[in-house]
């Protein structure tokens, strides 16, 4: 009993020292203390399980706006859930309001690299005050070694 109650008193004093950080600041694994998640021993059990699931990019927020000069701007923000980097491209093809694309140069495939377990953004605005609506496809990274 008197095990018992030491020890609950030592969960509690541990438990009340835990601060939760700031989520805008990202500290890497070998910066940060070792938990259950990247501990040296764990860390290869969850890279297996990670690629078994088939963890990967998601997309949780899009956002478009004007620019003052009428141009269309698109935000696409997302997290990769994965325990290993994921690189993929993206191409923009832009529409006008009848939904015909518009020949564009500045449509090409543009390569995102995201370590694991972090957030992504990035912005892409239209090349003519005329465009009304977008696509964005995405693909597997091409490997730039070839």
């Amino acid at each position: 009993m008197k095990k018992t109650a030491i020890a609950m008193c030592v969960v509690v004093l541990l438990a009340g020292c835990y601060q939760a950080h700031d989520e805008r600041v990202q500290v890497a694994p070998g910066v940060r203390n070792d938990s259950l998640g990247n501990n040296i021993i764990t860390r290869p059990l969850g890279g297996i399980v990670s690629f078994v699931i088939g963890e990967g990019v998601v997309v949780n927020n899009v956002k478009e706006a004007r620019t003052p000069e009428g141009f269309l701007e698109v935000q696409v923000s997302g997290f990769n859930q994965s325990m290993f980097k994921k690189r993929f491209d993206y191409k923009t093809d832009w529409l006008d309001s009848n939904g015909m694309l518009i020949d564009t140069v500045m449509s090409k495939w543009m390569t995102v690299s995201v370590t694991p377990k972090s957030t992504f953004t990035f912005k892409v605005t239209s090349p003519t005050a005329d465009s009304a609506d977008f696509r964005i496809n995405t693909r597997i990274a091409r490997n730039l070694d070839k």
